[in-house]
This record gives C-alpha cells, structure tokens and sequence, in this order.
C-alpha cells in the first residue's frame, strides 16, 4: 500500500484529522495522536495498545509491522511498512489506534483551549468516551446498491455458516467481524466493502486447506476471497473456508 492509502485510511476515522510535529504528518482525534507518517511517506506508525495487542499485530503481520525502538515502541509506538502492508491489516491496526486514542479522551491542551469548539460525546460510567457505533446500514450508506445488496448477501452467509456468532459493524471502518470472543484472536471471519465489491476475509487464512485456491492475500495470516457479483458466494468451497476458520479457532483454544 502506499501513503495514500494510509492517509485516507486514517482520515476516515470519525473526528479525525491530518496535524503535523517534528515536521512530519500525524493523524489525531481530540489532539491525541493515534498514527503518523515518516518525512518521506515511505513509513507509517500507529500507537496501539502497548503489549499484548501490539504484539498480535506483529506476530500475525511480521512484515507489515514492528515495533519502534526504545521506550516509544514499549509504550505501543508500531511501525508500518507500507510496502509489505495489505490494506485490511493496517485499516483494522489504524482503527485500533485510533480507538485507544479515543478511550484516552483529548489531550489536556485540548481541554483547555477556549478557541476549539468541542462537541460532547457519550461516556461511559467511568466518565470515558464511548465509542462510536452504527448500524449496518448507516455503514454501507456511501456504497453503490449493488455493492450493499453484495454485503447484505455476504453477511447472510457468514451468519447462516458461524453459529450464534457475535456480529460488529466497525465504528469508522468499512468492515464487518464475526468473532466468537472480544479482541483480535476472537475474529474468526471479516467482510470489508469498497466501492468495487466486497472482500470475504478468513482469519488464519494462511494455514488453512484451500483445495479450490480461492484465497488471496499475502499476509502471514489472514486470507480473503473477493466478491464482486452475487453468483461469487455460491462459488463451490467458500463455505468450506469460513467453516474450517472457525474448526481453526476452537482447536487454537482448544
């Protein structure tokens, strides 16, 4: 992916926007810094949850992120090497950032200014911010009816082949998990909306069977099947996939 890429994804995070500090671009929500860019655009950070978190993202991208030297990178600091980084990858590691920026609340600056206008949030019962939610609809709202009719058509899938799974719709981004326990390793299956079509992800895509080679990505872990027409969710062994990502994660709890 390129810096474009980055900078659009970060920007799509609600209340977000592009500031800059030691002459390179940041990206902040409440004036609380969640990703930044390098002088050159050549490379990406995010400021994740310090620990286990940070250190999912790493072990299941090794090539798309690693963690900044020294007290930064203890303190969550990741780097993102936006040539090896798939898309989905770091739009799910910018929306994590950016919601433990949210969590955190606005900088004491920012609470402080009498010229910046800030418009109040829910909270939670520990006077928190709450994050953000939608509903599906409100999600595929900017799409083509033709795409929101193929992600209506692939969450029907995913919620008839994953039993009582917990479905979420993403505050900010364009995706949808299934997931089966809180936090990363819980997600079994992902469907991410563009404008072209959807993406079908199976999580740890990488080591499951795939007799039928439907999979694409390059990720150490997570796999996705492109949908761009009705006819691609009957497409013999999909259902097969999403089945064995979720036989894959009981046996990893197992």
């Amino acid at each position: 992916m390129t810096a474009k890429d980055f900078r659009r994804i970060a920007l799509g995070m609600e209340g977000a926007i592009e500031s800059s500090h030691m002459d390179h671009p940041d990206f902040r929500v409440g004036n609380r810094i969640f990703a930044t860019l390098t002088h050159d655009e050549q490379m990406g950070m995010v400021a994740l949850p310090p620990g286990e978190v940070q250190q999912e993202f790493i072990r299941a991208h090794p090539s798309a992120f690693s963690m900044v030297n020294g007290a930064w990178g203890v303190q969550g600091a990741t780097r993102v090497h936006l040539a090896s980084a798939e898309e989905d990858a770091v739009g799910e590691a910018v929306t994590v950032a950016w919601r433990h920026a949210v969590a955190k609340g606005p900088t004491r600056s920012m609470k402080t200014t009498k010229k910046t206008k800030i418009t109040k949030k829910a909270t939670t019962a520990e006077g928190k911010a709450a994050p953000p939610t939608r509903t599906l609809k409100e999600m595929l709202a900017p799409y083509p009816r033709d795409v929101q009719s193929l992600a209506r058509a692939a969450r029907a899938l995913m919620m008839d082949v994953l039993p009582k799974v917990k479905e979420t719709v993403d505050p900010t981004g364009p995706y949808i998990t299934y997931a089966y326990e809180p936090g990363y390793k819980g997600v079994v299956s992902y469907i991410t909306v563009s404008k072209q079509g959807v993406k079908l992800g199976v999580a740890r895509g990488a080591s499951l069977p795939d007799p039928k080679k439907l999979l694409q990505g390059s990720g150490k872990s997570n796999r996705h099947v492109v949908i761009t027409t009705p006819d691609d969710l009957e497409t013999p062994g999909i259902r097969q996939l999403v089945r064995a990502a979720l036989a894959a994660w009981k046996k990893e709890r197992a």
